[in-house]
């Protein structure tokens, strides 16, 4: 599922790397009938990267609810442990590596191992996280987040099961 490759890259930080690569990012949203994800796209071409880098900042960092960690949404849960060591795990049977600056429930990391998976295997493996992504996406609506757009498709089975 490639598109699942292409929101882990849209989730990252933003700089001039991403920035430079929204005509790219255009077509293949276009060839691959993901219209929902322009205005995504406007905001990171449009909008001031030190703006865009403050509104990442305040909703992906400094708002515990809508954190790119999954397992910082499992609150005292003594498991934690085991469960970063299932992400290593399972990136490593695909020969990936967690990116060095983040733990392995990084979601844009745990997006790109997804993107291997066959789609029946996606939506079995994504499925325990399923509210917390719709959590995030209800928080990111209240902000009016350009980001809701990714997690409004990540929290329904319906869609993401139509994502080539």
């Amino acid at each position: 599922m490639k598109t699942l490759k292409f929101f882990s890259v849209l989730l990252l930080y933003p700089g001039e790397e991403l920035t430079n690569q929204i005509s790219e990012f255009r077509v293949f949203a276009v060839e691959n009938k993901l219209d929902f994800l322009m205005p995504l796209l406007d905001y990171m071409e449009k909008i001031d990267i030190l703006d865009q880098q403050k509104h990442y900042t305040f909703v992906f960092d400094l708002t515990p609810s809508c954190s790119l960690y999954l397992l910082e949404h499992f609150k005292d849960d003594k498991t934690k442990g085991q469960k970063l060591l299932g992400f290593i795990e399972k990136y490593s049977k695909l020969g990936l590596k967690p990116q060095q600056n983040h733990t392995p429930d990084f979601l844009p990391m745990y997006l790109e191992y997804l993107s291997f998976l066959k789609k029946e295997e996606v939506l079995e493996d994504i499925a325990p996280y399923k509210s917390i992504l719709e959590n995030i996406y209800k928080k990111l609506q209240e902000f009016e987040s350009p980001y809701c757009v990714i997690f409004e498709v990540l929290s329904k089975k319906e869609v993401l099961d139509g994502l080539p």
